[in-house]
């Protein structure tokens, strides 16, 4: 709970300001508003106002309208927002798919340092199409321009009625009342013909079109910035900066647990004796103790300190670029991007233990370590998501404090709970015992392990007895037997003393095969 206190809930908000997206800019968050760096951001904001004139002048959107012209005139035209070949009597515009106007003010365009007018005017973006569509779409997305067609169709429609209203009503008296009713009767053809125009789009042709235009565009700019020198240094430098505070964070958080390990052991017996007679010489002495038993406290656990900053230094890279690259894929919240941190502060120390295994321990006792270690990382999580809640509410005095405190000591209670849960409890044993019963050479291991257990027993039992030997004795047999420069020499030795002191062997000395024979009597 100390360190959890001292790590996550009280360094952690000291030293990482986490934001909505993280650290870096991607392509995604960009189009969503998000930005995390200021320069990026402001880069957009100062982008040249939209001129339509270089998108509609540009050499393959010339060439390309000279091409359908041919083809429309051929009757080889396919108008794939109708999903239908162009009749002659059409008006044919050329359209962009993907607007002019939506790929100028695209932020990850302008992040991606690309140019729009080349962008727009590709041949998957070019699209002839009839007149009518082409300029109701105007700059509209293809899917907004499908939400609003039946709303457009329908103003039409009512238009349409009032209009055949109107004309029905009119006089014909006169050339000029004539002239009037024609120009309304002209005016309804081109409604009606607009109207049927309109009803002839496939919304899912359209659509589909809409995807092979977009697909290629989004491609272009994704690998044109994540392969980009900036994307890549602004990861590094992101992930080196949260590297280095994450490793601060882990080596100070252990220091401050320390300090206060050995202030909870000096200051009861220091203000009991300022109780009962204060002394300002005793009281500096006391002091001066008190942080030279701190000063060797941390001494001591020095090298821990330099393995926990190595180990948070890997746990924040690793955090910091798992962050971008769910950034890329959807946007993080700033307590996702705490709870990423704090996973991989605890995946870092298990992934290590799993290769290096420092205690060499059995497979069995290596899982147990390895899930004890993962359970802190669960019950950070736990503490971070009680902590995000509890902030709000504790909007009083020292309310983030009582936050901080109830959330570290969250964490630690579940840290006690799962590790007994997941190592000691009945059901856990069972798994365990399971899992060691299924390993390959249990039987083998079990018996060397039982035989092991018999010769470390003779061997106690042997190292009691003094072999009616004094100090003198002793002394003289250590030095022959030190003396000895081969097994032959020492077996003599050895020999020769057991036979003086009458001492019996359970196998013959010398005889290889009475002492395997002794040996698996022991199983």
């Amino acid at each position: 709970m100390v360190n959890s206190l001292a790590t996550s809930f009280g360094l952690d908000f000291l030293l990482f300001d986490d934001k909505l997206g993280g650290e870096v800019d991607t392509i995604r968050n960009v189009r969503q508003g998000v930005w995390a760096t200021e320069k990026e951001k402001k880069r957009y904001e100062q982008r040249v106002d939209y001129d339509s004139a270089p998108y509609h002048q540009h050499d393959n959107y010339i060439a390309t309208g000279r091409r359908d012209k041919s083809r429309h005139q051929a009757g080889k035209l396919k108008d794939s927002y109708r999903n239908i070949t162009m009749e002659a009597g059409d008006k044919r515009d050329l359209d962009h798919v993907i607007s002019a106007k939506e790929i100028h003010e695209d932020a990850g365009r302008v992040l991606a340092d690309m140019d729009g007018v080349a962008l727009a005017n590709q041949d998957s973006n070019l699209q002839s199409t009839q007149q009518t569509v082409n300029r109701s779409k105007g700059r509209s997305s293809i899917d907004d321009y499908l939400d609003k067609l039946p709303d457009l169709i329908s103003f039409n429609e009512l238009s349409l009625a009032k209009d055949r209203q109107r004309l029905n009503g009119l006089p014909r008296n006169t050339p000029e009342e004539q002239h009037k009713a024609r120009q309304l009767e002209d005016k309804i053809r081109k409604t009606e013909n607009k109207i049927k125009k309109l009803q002839n789009i496939d919304p899912e042709e359209m659509r589909k079109r809409d995807k092979e235009a977009r697909e290629p565009y989004d491609q272009q700019i994704n690998r044109a910035y994540y392969t980009s020198s900036k994307f890549l240094k602004q990861t590094a430098t992101a992930s080196g900066l949260a590297g280095l505070k994450m490793g601060t964070r882990q080596m100070l958080g252990l220091v401050m647990a320390e300090v206060w390990f050995e202030l909870r052991q000096q200051l009861p017996a220091l203000i009991e004796k300022i109780r009962n007679q204060f002394e300002l010489e005793a009281f500096i002495d006391s002091l001066n103790k008190t942080l030279k038993g701190i000063w060797k406290r941390v001494q001591a656990r020095f090298s821990n300190f330099l393995t926990a900053f190595k180990d948070g230094v890997f746990g924040g890279i690793l955090a910091s670029v798992t962050t971008t690259l769910f950034n890329i894929l959807a946007t993080t919240q700033a307590m996702a991007i705490k709870i990423i941190r704090e996973v991989w502060g605890q995946l870092v120390k298990a992934i290590k233990l799993m290769i290096f295994n420092p205690e060499k321990l059995a497979f069995v006792d290596l899982c147990k370590a390895v899930v004890s270690v993962l359970s802190i990382g669960s019950a950070t999580v736990v503490g971070s998501m009680a902590y995000s809640q509890l902030l709000p509410l504790c909007s009083f005095p020292f309310g983030s404090e009582l936050a901080a405190f109830a959330s570290a000591l969250a964490t630690g209670v579940i840290t006690l709970g799962l590790n007994y849960f997941m190592l000691h409890s009945s059901m856990a044993q069972k798994v365990w015992e399971f899992i060691e019963s299924i390993m390959p050479h249990a039987g083998t291991v079990m018996k060397f392990q039982a035989i092991n257990a018999e010769l470390d027993r003779y061997l106690t039992e042997l190292s009691r007895l003094e072999f009616n030997l004094d100090a003198s004795e002793l002394e003289e047999f250590s030095q022959a037997l030190t003396s000895c420069n081969d097994e032959i020499q020492r077996s003599t030795l050895l020999h020769k003393q057991l036979a003086k002191r009458n001492l019996d062997l359970p196998y013959g000395m010398g005889n290889s095969a009475s002492t395997r024979e002794w040996l698996a009597s022991l199983v």
